[in-house]
């Protein structure tokens, strides 16, 4: 009788194994260098999402973590296939956004004429990689997930072309990792941040996304109350102590009559938050130094010199400086009630509807869009211009419904893809990606993707037929803008082109169609705002964000 061959485990079938208990969605775009793996994941159910461009493939992933806090992976080809990703992948390293990202590499005999030397290009975006072979398969490929899940960041796997189908002997996927040795505050400096909060007249906290990685919301919240402090937050915390007494969005994005409320202020707590050049209005933000941060690192420290920063984790620097104030026996400042004297009257009203080009005013438009989108709604905003007035005039309830992924990087063009993983994580919101014309152009590919992923959402682009921001920071003080402007586009067109519903937007009125067609319930629209290049915001004026 003849003996059928023993069938033996192969590298891809570790890394198969390993990705399937260890996540519950990918992301990617099959090449030769995953075609191994993409198939076996197919052919076996598993939740993939197949994306038109590898750098999809990536901030879905980015995004589906800021979404539903689950870690996905990202997988593309190698060479061209990685390289598309690589914006995607400063992006996450940056916000620091925890995923596994598996990609094809050269033979482990030698490169080919056509390929790269992968490994340097990831090194040199701060990202950790692991190379899988035979004698290593199961134990290197869980070591990327505990990486990336401590130190909260992405992993790149490589999977050289020729040991995707190549046998391993040690299948075991199991092993000891060390955690990342985190930095902790010192009895002493949590002390004079204690005393610093109690004594001041006006105090404020920012939280930021640190707080947000660290669900210690509770704990902000709790030591705001103690001490009468008024809040804010960064772009990637909306919302998050879900505090009445707070000032909204920091930075670029407050609007203006709130600026003397947060000026008054005179000691500063930023939690787990990055002081750039945006958030902090270049360092004129605040009208005191009597600045304190807590955060994981100082490095990022760039608008704010005179803070204080102390490096360490929230989760134990926060209980510890909360048991701190309370031995204070603190009373709660009067700030919050006098928020409402010291915040000046709104100058939305006064405003004109319309630029002298007679297109909309972007920043009534988004006021009017935060009537008409619906509560249950999800926030994906790409970058541009634009998003200055969708952060100040669109009320978000938590963190996980604004996702903006290319802030950190000042990136364009990563919307439509990062709302994949976004409505792929959380179907039963209202996702909702907002897009500039440029950016919007440029990301093109995966427009489709998110109509067919998404059962009831919508596509909004402000469309100023230009790149609104250089108009108003580089040919406002001289700039040719001959480059800055874009032949005007039809995005409802091309929505309605690709299965979508098309709503054009000329007037405000016109947005009563936008609101109707979210009351059916059904399919996804493609709204094109054209919007007036003639308003500037506040903190576009030249060198505001350089």
């Amino acid at each position: 009788m003849v003996q059928s061959p023993v069938q033996q485990t192969t590298v891809t079938d570790v890394l198969v194994k390993v990705v399937t208990e260890r996540v519950d969605r990918v992301f990617g775009l099959i090449g030769n260098g995953n075609v191994d793996l993409v198939s076996a994941l197919t052919a076996s159910g598993f939740p993939f999402t197949s994306v038109r461009h590898e750098v999809a493939a990536v901030t879905a992933a980015d995004a589906y973590f800021r979404a539903t806090g689950t870690m996905a992976v990202a997988t593309a080809t190698y060479g061209a296939g990685f390289t598309n990703m690589v914006t995607g992948l400063a992006e996450a390293q940056l916000a620091r956004i925890p995923m596994v990202v598996v990609v094809g590499d050269a033979p482990s005999t030698g490169r080919r004429p056509f390929d790269i030397d992968q490994t340097t290009v990831t090194v040199g975006l701060n990202i950790p990689v692991i190379t899988l072979d035979q004698d290593n398969a199961g134990s290197a490929i869980v070591r990327a997930f505990d990486m990336a899940a401590d130190g909260q960041e992405p992993v790149v796997v490589m999977l050289p072309y020729d040991l995707a189908d190549a046998p391993v002997e040690d299948v075991h996927t199991s092993g000891a990792y060390q955690p990342i040795a985190r930095p902790k505050a010192s009895d002493a400096q949590l002390e004079e941040i204690a005393r610093a909060l109690v004594a001041a007249e006006r105090p404020l906290i920012l939280t930021g996304g640190g707080v947000v990685r660290t669900n210690t919301a509770h704990l902000a919240r709790q030591l705001g109350d103690a001490v009468g402090a008024v809040f804010m937050h960064s772009l990637t915390a909306s919302n998050v102590t879900g505090s009445e007494h707070s000032l909204g969005i920091a930075g670029g994005f407050t609007p203006e009559h709130k600026l003397p409320a947060v000026q008054a202020a005179d000691m500063v707590l930023i939690l787990g938050a990055t002081s750039n050049n945006f958030q902090t209005r270049k360092g004129t933000l605040f009208g005191t130094d009597n600045i304190y941060r807590i955060d994981l690192t100082a490095k990022w420290n760039l608008t704010l010199p005179q803070a204080n920063t102390v490096s360490a984790e929230l989760t134990d620097a926060l209980p510890r400086l909360l048991d701190a104030v309370n031995r204070l026996a603190p009373t709660p400042s009067a700030y919050r009630n006098q928020l409402a004297e010291l915040v000046a009257a709104d100058t939305l009203p006064s405003e004109p509807f319309y630029g002298q080009d007679g297109r909309l005013n972007p920043r009534h438009v988004a006021a009017q869009l935060n009537t008409v989108l619906p509560a249950n709604r999800q926030i994906v905003l790409d970058g541009g211009h634009f998003i200055t007035w969708i952060g100040e005039r669109l009320d978000i309830p938590d963190p996980a419904s604004m996702i903006a992924v290319g802030t950190a990087i000042q990136s364009i063009g990563l919307g439509f893809g990062s709302a994949v993983g976004a409505t792929v994580g959380t179907p039963g919101k209202f996702t909702t990606v907002i897009s500039g014309d440029g950016g919007g152009q440029m990301a093109l590919a995966d427009l489709p993707t998110f109509i067919q992923e998404t059962d009831h959402g919508a596509v909004i682009v402000f469309n100023d037929a230009a790149y609104g921001a250089e108009i108003h920071q580089y040919a406002a003080i001289g700039a040719d803008a001959t480059a800055m402007y874009l032949p005007q586009l039809d995005f409802a067109a091309i929505g309605q082109a690709i299965g979508a519903t098309g709503i054009t937007v000329n007037t405000l009125d016109d947005l009563e169609i936008f609101a109707r067609w979210i009351q059916r319930g059904e399919g996804v629209a493609v709204v094109n705002i054209n919007i007036s290049t003639g308003f500037a915001h506040p903190a576009m004026r030249p060198g505001a964000t350089g």
